[in-house]
Formats: structure tokens, sequence, C-alpha cells
């Protein structure tokens, strides 16, 4: 597909050595394209939502765990939810609900994507859900910023006690939905990174691992400067399918020493199936079923990849009689 490059769809982490910093690289394109041309979203909910599978896709490679690792926000602004979910094995997906009368309200002026516009007030929630015989972590932390990348900051800075930035883009280029992140987090004496879910691994508690405070971090000169030399780069070479990862880390960090890793593929994944969903109805009362019931049929679509699976009568009375 023109505009989607090989190199597309992945998650890298990097380190500058000479700063002391620890990175993460996210570029999609065919994976974001799928999820986005499944829903034809107007642009602006269509960006917000690319903007957050990239965000999700940083945070997701930050902690170590075995299943889904959900971001979900809620506000109450014309976008009133956005959903992103990512396996540990790296298939994501994502939806959002919105209002389109008041979108188009919201949006009388122009197509300003800022947070306070579509989203109005409400929150991020983060939960690591790996499977029903283990504890189950969530975290909420209010949407404070114009943007998610600023309500990302402030979720570290306020619940992780970690210096943090992040540059977020989506846009639809040549046809084709694409997005990238990048995110410089410091080193603090306690680490930071690759935490396995837990009390210090979402934004409801502060970490009790030791290391240099937040104001001693954000002040250290070497990060200062990392940063700086993040915040240079263009929403265009964040989407630029041509400028490869490591040509974009060492055109911003040549001078820090830059050492990167592997990348971590990401791609489309829908789990939804007529399994699951017969397993859903059957938990239902069959008078509710029957409310569904349009033309003889019950059909039901996923939300994700808005695939349908539809149910006549015969099929309902096997589901309720296995």
């Amino acid at each position: 597909m023109s505009g989607i490059a090989a190199s597309d769809d992945f998650v890298r982490s990097f380190r500058l050595d000479a700063a002391g910093v620890r990175g993460r690289h996210v570029r999609l394109g065919g994976a974001l394209n799928t999820v986005l041309a499944q829903h034809d979203y107007p642009a602006p909910v269509s960006r917000l939502l690319g903007e957050l599978i990239a965000l999700s896709a940083l945070l997701a490679s930050t902690i170590k765990y075995d299943g889904v690792f959900t971001v979900q926000t809620r506000g109450d602004g014309p976008l009133h939810m956005m959903v992103v979910d990512i396996t540990s094995a790296g298939a994501l997906r994502g939806y959002a609900d919105f209002d389109a009368a008041a979108l188009r309200t919201a949006l009388a002026g122009g197509e300003e994507s800022s947070v306070p516009r579509l989203l109005g007030a409400g929150h991020l929630a983060f939960t690591v859900d790996q499977g029903p015989d283990t504890e189950r972590y969530q975290g909420i932390v209010a949407l404070e910023g114009t943007s998610l990348s600023e309500c990302a900051h402030n979720y570290f800075r306020q619940s992780e006690q970690i210096a943090s930035a992040i540059q977020l883009a989506a846009e639809r280029l040549a046809g084709v939905w694409r997005a990238g992140a990048l995110m410089l987090q410091h080193e603090p004496g306690g680490g930071g990174y690759d935490r396995p879910p837990g009390r210090d691994a979402l934004p409801d508690a502060l970490p009790d691992a030791p290391g240099a405070g937040l104001e001693e971090q954000e002040a250290h000169e070497d990060w200062r400067r990392a940063v700086i030399l993040m915040s240079s780069v263009t929403p265009g070479e964040l989407l630029d399918p041509a400028l490869g990862s490591d040509r974009l880390l060492l055109r911003l960090f040549h001078e820090e020493s830059v050492r990167v890793h592997r990348p971590r593929p990401l791609a489309f994944g829908c789990r939804c199936s007529r399994h699951r969903v017969e397993t859903t109805l059957k938990a239902l009362p069959r008078d509710e079923i029957k409310a569904l019931n349009i033309d003889g049929r019950v059909v039901v679509t996923c939300q994700f990849c808005n695939k349908s699976e539809s149910f006549g009568d015969i099929e309902l009375d096997a589901i309720y009689a296995a």
C-alpha cells in the first residue's frame, strides 16, 4: 500500500549513554491505518485516536506484563471516550465514541484536535490485565493539558515522579494514516523502566524506589539538553516512512552516544470471535436478548473492528441450551 513502509509498526528502546537517559521510539503505519480505516472517523477524531494508540505503545513498552495493557479516556466533551489496548505480543486495536453533532459545533472554527476542545474534563485510565488468576491493576489520572503528550507528561510528573518528555504526531499522508512518538525519561537511582505491573507501575501511587527527586532530575543539565534535542523533532520527521528509526535517532542525538535496541513489532489484532459473542449472550437474560431482535435476527458488532455476528432464533436456542 502506498505510504506504508516495511519499517513501520514497531516500538524500540534506546539509551543516551552520555546523558543517562532512556527512551522509546514508536512508528505506526499499516497497523494504525487498519484501525482507523475500519471506522472512517472525522479527521480530528482519527488524529487524536492515532496519537493515543502511539502513546499506548510507548507506555506498554515500559512495563513487563503477560496479558493486555489498556488506556482509556473519558471526558464530558464531544469525544466521550477512546479505548486502546495492546497485548504483550504486540497486537493493538482501538476505537472512539463521540457525539457527531456536538463535534461539528466544537470544530466550527477549525479542526483543532486539542484535549480540552474534544475531550473536555475527564481522565485517563491505565489498566493491566494478566488474566483471571492474577490481580488486575488500574490507575487513573486527570486529563490536564492541551494535548495528550502534556497529559502523559503530567501523569509521570505527578504520579510516578519520573522526569519525562513525550512527542506525539498522527496524520493522514498520501491516503494512509500514520503516527509517530518519542519518549525520554530520566534514569533515577531506582530505574523506572521495564517494571512488572504493580503498585509502582501505574499512576495511582508513588514509587518507593530510591533515586533523584523530581526537581533534581528536571534541573540536571544532561537531561535538559536531551529534552531540547528531542523537542527539535518535527511531526514530519516522526511520520516520514522514508526516514528510518536509526537515522532519526542519530540525527537528533548524535552527540549523546545513542545506543539503540532491536525494534519490537506491532500489528493490528482484534480478539473478537463468534465464540466470545456467544459466551456474552449466554450470560444475559433471554428476555434482554429478545429485546435486541430486529427482523428476526440479533446482530452484535465489535466496537473495535466493526465485524458483526448475526444470530437467529434457532442459533440463540442452541446457545442457551448448551
